[in-house]
């Protein structure tokens, strides 16, 4: 038998010796296997040479000493884990904070005054004449147009994330949001180039969200990717908050200096510069190079990722995993196209995916987020910045929680919960406003029920349908299937925010509290449909969920420990420890 000089780590190598020295019972042909290595491992001291490991299914671990390693002596990953999540995590704040931002700035006198409408009035107080600028109904619903473009990024990033990978694809982002921003600052007085410039960015910031997440589930082990993207929902919650605080200073500028709507879009600039030249720092996503054939650097990207050799064998059989998935799926196809995503075979994966999304945009988080200010200072409620700021505050509470409630209860759990609590908050709110009108009993108790609407969102919806939607989707079309996705989720959320100040005008809708009346039907809706369509995808592989979609099963059979005994059953065949 040829002798393998294998560049072994020490700790290793005392390990292979306590295995010979108590290996008596094995037979013949196990100890001059191991023998052979003993001497291996001893040249190598001496002579520190190395050859090349092979690279094939030959390497996967069966019937082996390899596979009896112990878990707690396998390099912990947690801290590459934890870097990329950072990252990702950073996206989302830059999302959220652009989406944070647009709505508030609606009621401040400077953007009034920069896009609006004035005339002289007489003040009721002083009996002198002032500058009355107020905005249509129009062109606060027109920056709900950001999101028709953040689908058209989405789409754009299915392109993108296929053909020049996922870290591109989000600096491709970063580029167009940069851009968009810069160009917004010099538009005071022009609505028409402000909302030219505001639509560039939103491409770009959804390229971001379709690119970000993908590259997120695809890079994060499976036993960490629950908590891990976990902090995604965290990043949306801070760029929330960090917006709404932004804004909340800035407001109290002089009421004609632009810069009280221009300091928030101002700090997109660096952020866009950060995450672009960060994200440089990571590997490039593992299952899209495999998909494009380049298994080698796929190896190169889950030791940086794992913290392990590239040969490994747990990554080895990650490996074979990924390329036994990628066959079956290719199987009856020549190459792999966007529209694949409509086929009998992955529609249904499609629309599931779909559902989440549009769940999380019009279940009333694009009325809260955006109108709050303006809801709360058209009921009468004082200081509806600091408010505002406190609701912010309150979806980052909930998503401190999100990440240990998706992964140790469930994706499945937290959605459906999630949309329970958020139903009778805002059922709860439009029937006090009915029952006691708009007095100060009642403004308190609209305050605290939106704050908890805002607590239970974060921590359950915002937490789980991000994560949730991009494991609904194949090996192969996962970049389509979530760009995809992301085109749905633009399409609602730019309806549901267009339709918001038509629904609070006192000119139109008018609806004032019984707003929660309608977003309780709508949620209800949305809870019945993740019952029946949204299986549970925690704590197992990527490639186990595409077994699952295979099998057939219903959503409502699945639960998180059945996904457990899943995995472990996975485990001990593979005797590996890693998935993802």
């Amino acid at each position: 038998m040829p002798e393998l000089q294998l560049e072994i780590p020490y700790t290793l190598r005392l390990l292979v010796h306590t295995i010979i020295v108590n290996s008596h019972n094995l037979n013949a042909a196990s100890n001059t296997l191991l023998l052979s290595t003993q001497n291996s491992l001893d040249m190598n001291m001496v002579q520190n040479s190395k050859i090349e490991p092979e690279s094939s299914s030959e390497n996967t671990p069966t019937n082996s000493t390899t596979q009896h390693i112990n878990k707690s002596n396998a390099p912990s990953s947690t801290g590459s884990m934890l870097r990329l999540s950072l990252w990702v995590s950073f996206s989302a704040w830059i999302l959220n904070f652009d989406n944070g931002y647009a709505g508030t700035v609606l009621i401040m006198p400077s953007y009034k005054h920069a896009f609006g409408s004035c005339e002289q009035v007489l003040d009721p107080n002083t009996y002198a004449d002032i500058q009355h600028c107020s905005l249509t109904p129009l062109q606060q619903s027109l920056i709900s147009l950001n999101f028709l473009f953040i689908a058209i990024g989405g789409g754009i990033a299915g392109v993108t994330g296929q053909y020049i990978g996922r870290r591109r694809s989000i600096q491709a982002g970063c580029t167009l949001a940069i851009i968009g921003a810069a160009g917004m600052l010099g538009t005071s007085g022009s609505f028409l180039r402000y909302m030219v410039c505001r639509s560039i960015s939103a491409v770009g910031l959804g390229q971001l969200m379709a690119a970000s997440v993908t590259y997120g589930s695809e890079c994060i082990a499976a036993n960490k990717r629950g908590l891990s993207l976990g902090l995604y929902n965290v990043g949306l919650a801070g760029g929330n908050a960090a917006a709404f605080a932004v804004c909340a200073g800035s407001a109290r500028l002089e009421p004609i200096n632009d810069w009280q709507w221009k300091t928030p879009i101002l700090c997109q600039i660096p952020l866009g510069v950060i995450l672009g030249a960060g994200i440089l720092m990571l590997p490039e996503s593992p299952r899209w190079l495999m998909g494009r054939g380049r298994e080698e650097e796929a190896r190169n990207s889950f030791g940086v990722l794992y913290s392990q050799s590239p040969y490994s064998p747990e990554i080895t059989a990650q490996i074979d995993d990924i390329r036994t998935n990628l066959a079956y799926e290719r199987e009856n196809l020549k190459s792999v196209s966007f529209f694949d995503i409509y086929r009998r075979k992955h529609i249904g994966r499609t629309l599931t995916s779909a559902v989440i999304m549009v769940g999380l945009a019009i279940t009333g988080i694009h009325f809260v987020q955006p109108y709050a200010t303006l809801f709360l200072k058209g009921v009468g409620i004082s200081d509806p910045y600091l408010i505002n700021v406190i609701i912010g505050l309150c979806i980052l509470g909930g998503s401190l929680f999100g990440p240990f409630i998706v992964e140790y209860g469930g994706r499945r759990i937290a959605m459906l919960s999630g949309y329970i609590v958020m139903a009778v908050c805002m059922l709860t709110l439009s029937s006090v406003s009915t029952a006691l009108g708009m007095d100060e009993t009642a403004k308190i108790v609209t305050v605290v029920l939106l704050c908890l609407w805002a607590f239970v969102f974060g921590g359950t919806i915002a937490a789980s349908a991000n994560l949730s939607s991009v494991e609904m989707h194949s090996v192969s079309l996962r970049t389509f299937g979530q760009a995809n996705t992301t085109v749905f989720y633009g399409i609602f959320a730019f309806g549901a925010t267009f339709w918001t100040p038509y629904m609070l005008g006192a000119d139109y809708g008018n609806m004032g509290p019984n707003v929660g009346y309608f977003y309780a039907g709508v949620t209800a809706v949305i809870g019945i449909s993740t019952f029946l369509l949204v299986p549970e995808t925690a704590g197992i592989t990527l490639e186990q969920i595409d077994e699952g979609f295979n099998s057939g099963i219903k959503a409502w059979e699945t639960s998180l420990p059945r996904n457990k005994a899943i995995a472990s059953q996975k485990r001990n065949m593979a005797g590996g420890n890693v998935g993802a």
